[in-house]
């Protein structure tokens, strides 16, 4: 297992409830970055932590090769939206 943590959606909050919720400590709040960590030896694939995420920072993934395809999709839609975005503001 592996999970995605979008750091530009997540508060990145020590008492993140989707962290406290990890039995296995997979993840954590690393104070010394100030960032959700992910620790995939831990995992149990449970997903509980996914759940637990209000703001849907958090995608867990079978393998690497589907975090791949994730992160090339969401790559896509946040250029295009970008895109989109400045053409509706004038910037373009």
């Amino acid at each position: 297992m592996t999970l995605h943590i979008d750091h530009d959606v997540c508060l990145n909050e020590p008492s993140c409830p989707a962290a406290l919720s990890c039995s296995t400590q997979a993840l954590f709040f690393d104070p010394s970055t100030q960032k959700l960590f992910f620790n995939a030896d831990r995992c149990s694939g449970c997903g509980q932590c996914v759940s637990k995420c209000a703001y849907k920072a958090l995608s867990l993934f079978e393998n690497s090769t589907e975090l791949s395809a994730y992160l090339e999709n969401i790559s896509k839609v946040r250029t295009s939206f970008s895109s989109k975005l400045e053409t509706l503001l004038g910037l373009k």
